[in-house]
This record gives C-alpha cells, structure tokens and sequence, in this order.
C-alpha cells in the first residue's frame, strides 16, 4: 500500500470540486480542504496515520480553507489556548512516533509536556502534525461548538463518495478514529472495511485490505485527555498493540 503523492494532488483537487458543488461554501458552508497536512513529510513516514474527527468549528465564514496552506502558528488552531484537541493529539502522537522509531517505549518521565502555547510547544505539536493526514467527516464547518451526532451522520453520508476517495487517496496503515460519532458514520457507510466492528474502543482493528482502525474517545473528552498522565496512558495502549 503505497502514498503517491501527484495522485493525491490530483484527488484533492477533485474533491474540494465536489465539496463545492454540494455546499453551500461561500456563504455558510465554509471548509477546511482537509487530507495530508504535508505531503513531502508523509509520504516519507514508515506509519501513515489519518486521524478521523466530526467537524470543525469556526471556519463556515470563511469559503475555503486548505489544510496545507494554513499558517504554522494557526494549523488545526495548535497556538490557540481554547482548542484543545489538536494539542492533546499532537502531545500522543509525538509519543507514539517517537518510540516507533527507536523502537523502544518512551518512559513517562522522559514525556514532553506540550500542551501550553508557548513558542517552542507550537512548533514541537506542529512538527508532530506535519507527519500524519487529518480530516473531518462533516466537512461543512460547524459555527457552534458543540457536536449534534444526528446532523454529523447526516452530513457524513451527504458526504460518502468523498471520504472513501479520500482514504484511499490518503492511503494511511493506521485511521486513528476520535469519537463515537465520527467512527459510526465510517462504520455505517462501510468505509472502514467489512471486518471492523463497533464496541471494540481502544482495540486496533484490522480491515483486512492493509489498513488498521482505532476508535478512541474524542481528545475533548475529559475523562480520557486532560493530564499528561491520562494522555500517556492512551499511548501505552495503542503503542502495546503496534508490535
């Protein structure tokens, strides 16, 4: 299973066309054009990993807004003391990738603590994103804050074509899923492959077309997110089942 970077662009291309046609983008279905963060970065990764979330907030006024041409200090809002997923994510992920490539599990005391809004934490977490492929299966921008599974199973079918292209453009080993709402819109439409089931969170799963699934709880979720030592634990638990 391979990235090709150029059949990528050419996807992208087609699939932003499609969100157009479908949505009312310009004025109050603004998107993130959203996919690999960097694809010089990704294509050279030994794990591609696609995170899966619902939707984005914030963005419905404003038309388009490409995922790689974001500005680093505004990339998935990592700078922002009020958006606290991207962080979270980016704090795990360093983890995961980190001890991937040494091969050896990073010890909690050597865990960097990441999750503030100074400079160097920003350009750490944004480091981190550049490796992997992030996108939303409601892909017209939500100008509340607040999930409504409903309207995301709506949107998500609404948007079927274009996220099994995207997967299959984005070609990733590992769909890190966030969320009960965006992995059942997956699982639903068929998208995850007939061999994943639900009611296995935290259990990667294999879909038997070389692509593993993972559904975790989304990084807003207190429970599970808001201390290092609950992050670190979500690691340990993906990590121990890469071998």
């Amino acid at each position: 299973m391979q990235f090709d970077k150029a059949a990528y662009k050419t996807a992208k291309e087609r699939i932003i066309s499609l969100i157009k046609s479908s949505h009312d983008w310009e004025n109050t279905e603004g998107f993130i054009a959203d996919g690999v963060i960097c694809t010089d970065v990704y294509e050279k990764q030994p794990l591609r990993i696609l995170c899966v979330l619902a939707e984005s907030y914030g963005y419905e006024e404003c038309k388009m807004v490409d995922i790689e041409e974001q500005p680093l200090k505004d990339r998935l809002g990592v700078g922002n003391p009020d958006v606290r997923t991207p962080r979270r994510l980016a704090v795990m992920l360093r983890l995961l990738f980190g001890s991937l490539e040494s091969s050896s599990k990073i010890p909690r005391e050597d865990m960097l603590e990441l999750l503030g809004t100074d400079a160097e934490s920003v350009a750490l977490n944004q480091e981190t994103l550049s490796k992997i492929a992030w996108i939303n299966v409601t892909k017209a921008s939500n100008p509340e804050t607040r999930l409504d599974a409903e309207k995301a199973q709506q949107h998500a079918e609404r948007n079927r074509n274009i996220l099994q292209e995207q997967i299959a453009a984005i070609s990733p080993h590992l769909i890190l899923i966030c969320g009960q709402a965006a992995f059942s819109a997956l699982l639903e439409m068929g998208l995850l492959g007939p061999q994943i089931v639900s009611g296995r969170g935290w259990q990667i799963q294999d879909s038997g077309s070389g692509m593993r699934v993972i559904e975790i709880s989304h990084p807003a979720y207190p429970e599970d997110w808001n201390s290092y030592d609950k992050i670190y634990r979500n690691f340990e638990t993906i990590y121990s089942q890469m071998a």
